[in-house]
């Protein structure tokens, strides 16, 4: 049974992420063409060292974030990361990952709720993501209600060019 449960010293450490698995195998992704996002096709794995465990280990427990972990047998399968203080009206998804064992087993779904419950908390009228733009994500994120930005936050969307810029409200 996956537990969902707010970060803490009782359930993680700087090596918890150790023996993640973030491999991903993309094929399409979208792509801005004369102003409108199409799926090309564009093959690559996304996988991580363990000095990316780490430093992604470290960012999510500092207390910058508010970070919900998915735990299988005390094992970590996958990870919500959000940023405790608010841009305007959003409060900013800024990782999100489920091992590849874990993915489509209803995961992504338990932790972006958990999320949206954490943004309603906060005041926040979305969450905002800065989403990859792989054909797989992007479904996620819409299926979880998320859409476009129709005005991205420039300094985040300046750091990943080919990420999606989107939102999801948080009202219930």
């Amino acid at each position: 049974m996956i537990k969902i449960e707010l970060l803490s010293e009782t359930n993680f450490c700087l090596e918890s992420l150790d023996l993640y698995n973030r491999k991903q195998n993309i094929n399409k992704v979208y792509r801005r063409i004369d102003g409108e996002y199409t799926l090309v096709e564009c093959k690559y794995t996304e996988d991580w060292d363990l000095n990316k465990k780490r430093s992604v280990a470290k960012q999510i427990s500092s207390d910058e974030y508010i970070t919900y972990v998915a735990l299988e047998n005390d094992k970590v399968v996958g990870f919500i990361g959000l940023l405790r203080k608010l841009n305007g009206p959003y409060m900013i998804l800024d990782m999100m990952q489920v091992t590849s064992e874990c993915r489509g087993k209803g995961v992504g779904r338990r932790l972006f709720e958990a999320g949206k419950a954490e943004a309603r908390k906060a005041g926040a009228e979305a969450l905002y993501i800065s989403a990859c733009s792989s054909e797989e994500t992007i479904a996620f994120y819409r299926a979880m209600g998320s859409s476009l930005a129709s005005a991205p936050i420039k300094e985040i969307a300046a750091e990943e060019p080919f990420d999606l810029q989107m939102i999801c409200p948080v009202k219930e």
